[in-house]
C-alpha cells in the first residue's frame, strides 16, 4: 500500500507543477505490472531473434577470411583465393544490400506488417547462406554476401518497429536495446563458431537463427499499430488487452492511432510524402548525421573486420582467439546499454561513448605509430603488445553503450506510426552507405593514411561527433499520460522520448 500510495502522491504533484489536470482511474499494482512487463521482455527478446540473424550475419568475415587463408577448400572441390580488394567487400556488399533492403523492407512492411514481413525476410537469409557455403569462386562468395546484406536491411526495418509498439511508453528505451543485445549475441555466435569450424560450415550454422526467426514469428503478436492503421480495431484491442493489462486505457491508445491516421489522410500526409514535412525532414537529418558519425568513425571495421585489425596492430592474442573475447565484451556494453540509455539519457550516453573511443583510438594510433617507427632490433613496445588489445577491448565496449544503439533507437522513437517504417528506411539507409564506404575504404585508406593515421582519423570524427551532440538530439521529458503522447501510468515514472 506504502508503494501505491507513493506513486500517486508523486503523480499528482507532477500534475500540478504541469498545470494540467490527468484523469486516474486505477493504479496497477507492482507484481502485476512486473509480471505483464516480463512478459513483454520475453516477447521482445523472440522478436529480436531476426537482430540476432543479422549480427549472426555482419562478423563472418572476420573467423572466415582468416580460415581461407590457410585453408581455401570448398565444398564443391575447387579452391577459392580472395585478393585485398574482395576481402573489404566481404563486408561492405553487405552494406550494399543492406542500403537496398531498407528501402525494398519499408513499402513490404506497410504492405504485409512488421510480423508477416519478418517471416518473408527469412528468405533472402537461407540463399544468402547456402550462396556462402556452396560458394565454387570469389563471385558466388561475394553475390551471396549481397543478397544476405538485403535480408539484415530488411529485417532491421521490420524488427525495430516491431519491438517499439510492442513495450509499454516508459519502457521503450529499456527494450528498444534488446535488439542490439541480439545482434551482439549473435556476434559472438557467429566468431566462437567460427574459432571451431571451417569457414563454409559456418555459413550453414549462421543460417540456424534466421529458421529460428521464422518458427518464433508464429507465436508473435501482429503489430496493434499496424491492425488499427489498416481498419481491424478489435483485432488491436484484444492484442493491446493482453500487451498493456486490465488497468490501462487501450479505448484512448487506439482511439488516439485512429485519430493521427485519419488526420495524416485528411492532410495528404502518408507514406512517403509525409516525410517532405519540414519537422520530419530536420528529424532525418539528424539522424543521418548520428549515422554518418557512427561508421566514420570505424564503429564496422572493428565489429566486422576484428581480426584482421588485432593482427595488424600486433595484439599478443590469436587474432580469431581475440575476436571472441571482443564479442564477448560487446555483449557486455550492450547489457550496460539497457540501463544506462533510460537513466543517463540518448544524449549523454552518446557523449561518453565517443569521447572515450575518441581517447581510446588515440592511444591505438600512436602505438602503432611508435612501434612502426621502432629500429628492428628495439623490442621495447613488444614488451607492451597488450595495448593494442585493451584499446581495441574498451573500443567496442563504449561504442555499444551509445555510438551504435543510439541511433538505431532514434530511427524508430523520433517518427509517428504511418510513417515509421519509411522514415526509418531512410535512416538505416544513410548508416548502410556509410558503413560501405567505411569497409570498402578500409584498406586503400590505410594505405595512403598508414594504419595508425586511420585510427587518428577515426578518432578525430568522435571528437567532431562528442562536440556537435550537444544540440542534436531533443532531451527526455514528461509528458501527460491520456495515450495522447505515448506515455502510461503505471506507477512508476512516466517518460517520454523525443
Amino acid at each position: 500500500m506504502a508503494d501505491n500510495h507513493d506513486a500517486t502522491n508523486s503523480l499528482r504533484s507532477w500534475n500540478q507543477a504541469d498545470g494540467k489536470e490527468v484523469k486516474v482511474t486505477k493504479l496497477e499494482p507492482r507484481p502485476e505490472r512486473r509480471r505483464r512487463l516480463l512478459k513483454q521482455c520475453g516477447l521482445v527478446c523472440m522478436a529480436s531473434m531476426g537482430h540476432i540473424s543479422i549480427g549472426a550475419t555482419l562478423p563472418w568475415p572476420s573467423p572466415a577470411l582468416s580460415d581461407i587463408a590457410v585453408n581455401n577448400a570448398t565444398l564443391v572441390g575447387t579452391e577459392i583465393t580472395l585478393t585485398s580488394l574482395q576481402k573489404d567487400m566481404t563486408g561492405s556488399l553487405v552494406s550494399l544490400g543492406y542500403l537496398f533492403g531498407a528501402w525494398i523492407a519499408g513499402w513490404i512492411v506497410s504492405l504485409l506488417g512488421r510480423r508477416r514481413s519478418l517471416q518473408v525476410f527469412v528468405i533472402p537469409y537461407l540463399c544468402g547462406w547456402l550462396l556462402n557455403a556452396l560458394a565454387p569462386n570469389p563471385e558466388v562468395l561475394l553475390f551471396g554476401r549481397f543478397v544476405l546484406g538485403l535480408a539484415c536491411g530488411s529485417t532491421t526495418v521490420a524488427a525495430s518497429s516491431y519491438v517499439l509498439e510492442l513495450a509499454d511508453a516508459d519502457v521503450r528505451g529499456m527494450m528498444a536495446t534488446m535488439p542490439t543485445v541480439g545482434i551482439v549475441v549473435g556476434g559472438l555466435y557467429t566468431v566462437g563458431m567460427g574459432y571451431a569450424l571451417q569457414w563454409h560450415h559456418l555459413a550453414l550454422v549462421c543460417a540456424v537463427p534466421p529458421i529460428l526467426l521464422l518458427i518464433i514469428t508464429f507465436f508473435l503478436p501482429s503489430s496493434p499499430s499496424f491492425l488499427v492503421i489498416h481498419g481491424r480495431r478489435q483485432h488491436a484491442l484484444q492484442i493491446l488487452r493482453k500487451l498493456r493489462g486490465p488497468y490501462a486505457d487501450i479505448e484512448e491508445e487506439v482511439s488516439d492511432l485512429e485519430r493521427k491516421n485519419l488526420s495524416s489522410i485528411a492532410d495528404g500526409q502518408v507514406g512517403w510524402r509525409a516525410i517532405l514535412k519540414p519537422d520530419v525532414l530536420k528529424k532525418v537529418a539528424v539522424l543521418v548525421i548520428l549515422f554518418f558519425f557512427q561508421q566514420l568513425c570505424g564503429n564496422y571495421v572493428f565489429m566486422i573486420m576484428t581480426a584482421r585489425v588485432l593482427a595488424a596492430a600486433g595484439a599478443p592474442w590469436d587474432p580469431d582467439a581475440a575476436t571472441v573475447v571482443v564479442a564477448a565484451i560487446r555483449v557486455a556494453g550492450t547489457l550496460v546499454a539497457i540501463f544506462l540509455l533510460d537513466y543517463a539519457g540518448r544524449k549523454l550516453s552518446l557523449i561518453i561513448s565517443h569521447a572515450i573511443n575518441c581517447m581510446s583510438l588515440i592511444i591505438l594510433g600512436l602505438y602503432v605509430f611508435l612501434t612502426d617507427k621502432a629500429s628492428y632490433d628495439d623490442d621495447t613496445y613488444t614488451r607492451y603488445n597488450w595495448v593494442p588489445l585493451i584499446c581495441v577491448l574498451i573500443t567496442m565496449f563504449v561504442l555499444n553503450i551509445g555510438a551504435h544503439p543510439v541511433p538505431f533507437i532514434l530511427a524508430t522513437e523520433y517518427f509517428p506510426t504511418n510513417i515509421r517504417a519509411q522514415a526509418s528506411s531512410i535512416c538505416f539507409s544513410s548508416g548502410t552507405i556509410f558503413s560501405f564506404l567505411s569497409l570498402q575504404l578500409y584498406s586503400p585508406m590505410q594505405e595512403v593514411m598508414t594504419q595508425a593515421g586511420l585510427y587518428w582519423f577515426y578518432a578525430s570524427n568522435r571528437c567532431d561527433d562528442t562536440i556537435s551532440m550537444k544540440n542534436s538530439i531533443a532531451s527526455p521529458r514528461p509528458y501527460p499520460v491520456t495515450g495522447k503522447k505515448n506515455g502510461s501510468v503505471k506507477g512508476c515514472k512516466i517518460i517520454h522520448c523525443e
